[in-house]
């Protein structure tokens, strides 16, 4: 055991002188790991550091500005030694370093941020003793630190993290700055600043007269890296940035919309303009910049936004979404100008004298139709002058018409009021601040007096017969505004409710209470036709003043009082039955005398027979007389010579028959001339009847019987049927 004494003694000196070494080479040698810095502290030997400074540069006691990078170093131990070894600072991809400085120079007066102006010397405020000596101000860099490792001082720099600003689609970013130069008189927004990359460059933007307050640039969608509000790495609180960020909505303009705009900001207006002068460049007003060098002023904008969507300042303009204007089928749109040049007073006079020609041409029409439906009314020619005096009688307002008393606030294109030309029928995208257009029908319109509910009426027309009979009348008045009328139309009243309402209306009340005082009440209602086309004369010319086209005037209804009704009903109906009785009567004397003219007309035949009958009568008689006279000495002279022949004849029959009986005896001189007569006549000698006689000694049987055949074939009337063999 004693024999190893000795060596452990000298094992336990070894590790004593060991140990001593190693903490020598502790003290004196000093390795920083790969992600550290050491912060080095004097003592004992040296100056004192100058007052208010926190960190030494130049070797004066107390904790150094210079700090130990990742690596071996050598201190002089004990007047040096590494007082502490911190991380590197880490900045993230979508991050940035806001960097506040504890020592350097103090901050200029009325500045909030301090000005970078060691520049690159200090490599991102890794080297603290370069921005000290390079007059590094105290307080809170403008210059921040990008995505990185970075050693940094820890008790000469505070580090807060910021992150990144990210404008996302559909948003505008609208800066406001915390620091920098006052804004120009007058202005509300700052200049725009050349190289200042999207306010990501802080030292360019106040470097090169960056104005604080809410700036004139805006963000689009996009990733920044703005020096804005940071967060401490050490305790989580919380500091403001240069820049404070606000997103807005961009600006979305729908179809059939347009956006009206009104900046905030710029030139003063001039105050005879109600909309600014448009300037050219600023790309729909997203180029917020060039339209105030431009001269752009406050105000509203002539230049309208259509359909689509658009990075504006809302701080500095003001968009106002309408929707597109439609004139229908049927319509025109007066337009109203409020830009354009003041019309002089020639252009003036010029238009006036137009709408007095204008005037007096289309007059002249009206009054001849006017002329002609009351030729047709009163059935006599009256002048043109008459009636115009008749028409126009006892209106001062046409009076003060007629003397050119009005003024002409139509103009020519250009010009600053209403425009003489209309616009038809379509959609348009107009800017309502600049011009005002005024949709006026040109169709037929029609305004009623009547009880019924329908659109544009009116309580029926109270009026004052001449009789003194209070009388209610529905009337109906068509119109219509023809389009090159149109501009003198709204010049003239307005729009064509203010026509219904402030002239139609008073002007027909007043014509019909005129007219119906001038005729009794049974009076009118029976010139009821009469007094339409008057009527409607007069409305043509009053309403023509106004460069209305009146197409009729009618009266849908007169209602007279009940007991003025009840009396002219009773007294109709006692002149119907009065008229009633006159014309049965006479319809019954007409049909006395159509029953007789029938009667007449019916028997006149039969008279014209009896008369011709007579007459054939007489002439008959005179005829027969005639005729008889002459029968008679006919018949006297040849029955003379029928007695002469006859006495010969039988004279010589008597002779022949003495001759005969003589000869043949008498009973065959009457068979023999019994059979001549069978001969000459074809007499059948068969017997009908089978007669015999009753004997021998009844000589005359056969003769008895041919003697009966005889006679009968005698008596037998010509025409009648001859009987053979009992056959006919």
């Amino acid at each position: 055991m004693e024999n190893y004494f000795p060596i452990i003694a000298v094992i336990v000196v070894g590790l004593i002188a060991l140990g001593i070494v190693w903490y020598v080479i502790t003290r004196f040698l000093v390795n920083i790991g790969a992600k550290e810095v050491g912060i080095k502290e004097r003592r004992y030997f040296g100056r004192r550091m100058p007052q208010g400074r926190v960190v030494a540069t130049d070797g004066e006691v107390g904790l150094q500005a210079d700090v130990l990078k990742p690596g071996l170093h050598f201190v002089m131990y004990p007047v040096e030694r590494v007082v502490q070894k911190v991380p590197l600072v880490e900045i993230g991809a979508d991050e940035l370093g806001v960097i506040e400085a504890i020592d350097g120079e103090p901050m200029p007066m009325g500045s909030i941020f301090a000005p970078d102006r060691a520049q690159n010397a200090h490599n991102n405020f890794q080297d603290p003793i370069a921005f000290i000596k390079q007059g590094g101000v105290k307080g809170i860099q403008l210059r921040t630190l990008p995505p990185g490792k970075w050693a940094i001082h820890p008790y000469l720099f505070r580090v807060s993290i910021a992150s990144t600003t990210v404008v996302p689609p559909g948003k505008v970013g609208i800066i406001t700055a915390a620091d920098g130069s006052p804004l120009d008189a007058g202005r509300l927004h700052g200049k725009a600043i050349e190289n200042h990359k999207n306010f990501q460059d802080a030292e360019a933007f106040v470097y090169n007269g960056g104005q604080k307050g809410p700036q004139v640039e805006i963000l689009t969608p996009g990733t920044y890296r703005i020096h804005t509000q940071s967060v401490s790495a050490e305790d989580g609180s919380t500091q403001a940035g240069l820049f404070n960020v606000r997103f807005f909505d961009a600006t979305m303009i729908t179809e059939n919309q347009i956006g009206l705009v009104e900046a905030l900001d710029g030139a003063p207006l001039d105050p005879r303009d109600y909309v600014a002068m448009p300037v050219t460049g600023h790309d729909n007003f997203q180029d917020s910049n060039t339209f105030i060098t431009a001269g752009g002023q406050r105000g509203p904008q002539k230049d309208i936004l259509l359909p689509g969507t658009y990075y504006i300042n809302p701080l500095l303009f003001k968009v106002i979404l309408e929707s597109a204007k439609e004139v229908k089928p049927g319509e025109v749109a007066v337009v109203v100008s409020n830009v354009g040049k003041d019309p002089s007073e020639e252009i003036r006079q010029a238009m006036a004298r137009k709408i007095r020609e204008r005037l007096e041409q289309e007059e002249e029409q009206q009054m001849q139709i006017a002329a002609e439906k009351l030729d047709q009314v009163d059935g006599e020619k009256a002048s043109l002058a008459d009636i115009k005096a008749e028409l126009l009688s006892g209106d001062p307002a046409d009076k003060r018409l007629d003397s050119g008393a009005h003024e002409a606030y139509v103009v020519p294109e250009g010009y600053r009021g209403i425009q003489e030309s209309v616009v038809g029928p379509g959609r348009y995208y107009v800017n309502t601040l600049a011009v005002s257009p005024i949709v006026i029908p040109t169709t037929n319109q029609t305004v009623e007096w009547t009880a019924g509910e329908v659109a544009n009426t009116f309580d029926p027309f109270e009026v004052i017969s001449k009789d003194g009979f209070t009388m209610q009348l529905e009337v109906r008045v068509v119109f219509r505004v023809k389009p090159e009328d149109a501009p003198f139309m709204v010049a003239k009243i307005g729009d064509v409710t203010r026509l219904i309402q402030n002239v139609m209306h008073p002007l027909i009340d007043s014509i019909f209470r005129n007219q119906a005082s001038e005729s009794s009440a049974m009076a009118y209602l029976q010139n009821r036709h009469e007094e339409q086309e008057r009527a409607e004369a007069r409305v043509r010319m009053h309403l023509l003043k106004y460069h209305v086209d009146v197409v009729n005037v009618l009266i849908c209804h007169i209602h007279l009082p009940e007991e003025l009704m009840k009396t002219q009903t009773e007294k109709i109906l006692a002149e119907q039955k009065q008229s009633m009785f006159n014309a049965q009567r006479e319809a019954e004397i007409k049909r006395i005398e159509l029953e007789k003219t029938s009667s007449q007309a019916d028997n006149q035949r039969s008279l014209m027979e009896a008369t011709v009958g007579v007459d054939i009568a007489g002439k008959r008689s005179e005829q027969r007389q005639r005729e008889a006279d002459g029968e008679a000495y006919y018949i006297s002279s040849t029955g003379k010579a029928e007695a002469e022949k006859m006495r010969l004849i039988g004279e010589a029959q008597g002779v022949a028959y003495r001759e005969q009986v003589n000869a043949l005896g008498a009973q065959g001189v009457a068979i023999v001339e019994t059979l001549k007569v069978i001969g000459e006549k074809g007499v059948r000698i068969t017997p009908d009847i089978m007669a015999s006689g009753g004997g021998a000694g009844d000589g005359g049987g056969i003769g008895t019987l041919l003697l009966l055949n005889l006679f009968r074939e005698q008596m037998k009337q010509p025409g009648d049927p001859v009987i053979t063999n009992g056959n006919k």
